[in-house]
């Protein structure tokens, strides 16, 4: 039985709401642009300042640490959800 199906003690369903099954779905492309935005402004530095690898490597690295934060602070309104859910039970 899936999360979204569980019933609650008096056999009403209980679903998560739509919204946030959608920010799940969304966390990788949330991810990947991250990424690529660090990817893209590194070289775009890197052509400026004519320092060929390094800013491309540096911006990349924050791009990577940035969507590691975004999607972590995503799944954790998404835990905050579930237990709010749990102690409802």
């Amino acid at each position: 039985m899936s999360q979204s199906d569980k019933k609650s003690p008096n056999g009403v369903r209980k679903e998560t709401p739509p919204a946030l099954n959608f920010l799940l779905m969304g966390a990788g492309s949330i991810f990947t642009s991250m990424l690529i935005a660090g990817f893209l402004v590194g070289y775009m530095l890197d052509q400026i300042f004519e320092t060929t690898p390094i800013m491309l490597m540096v911006c990349a690295v924050l791009g990577f640490i940035g969507g590691i934060q975004k999607v972590h602070k995503l799944t954790s309104k998404l835990d905050r959800v579930e237990q709010t859910e749990r102690k409802d039970d």
